[in-house]
């Protein structure tokens, strides 16, 4: 029983390195290309953390200012600043089967 076996020649030899080396190069190529984005997006995502962190600071501030506003005022400069006490209000109320205006005689 004899086995043949076919020999490559050069030319496709030749073209099986190229061929391969191409594969290897593109692999490298993409593997730099994933390694520099990973480094970019690490970058960037510590960036904006940073800016979170800025911008937390900044809303906790006005908060603050917000708080600090509101326990400024009163009846007193409500009044001041044009504001009148209503003598006879009127209220909105629901009941289960309709939406009802309940009104104090005028």
């Amino acid at each position: 029983m004899k086995i043949r076996i076919k020999a490559l020649s050069i030319d496709s030899r030749r073209n099986i390195f190229w061929i391969l080396a191409s594969v290897v190069a593109l692999s490298v190529g993409v593997y730099i290309f994933g390694v520099l984005a990973t480094v970019n997006h690490t970058i960037a995502k510590k960036n904006l953390m940073a800016e979170n962190g800025r911008l937390a600071s900044k809303v906790s501030e006005l908060e603050f200012k917000d708080i600090s506003l509101k326990n400024k005022i009163n009846i007193e400069v409500a009044l001041a600043s044009g504001y009148n006490e209503v003598k006879s209000p009127f209220y909105v109320s629901r009941s289960r089967e309709s939406l009802t205006l309940n009104t104090v005689s005028r």
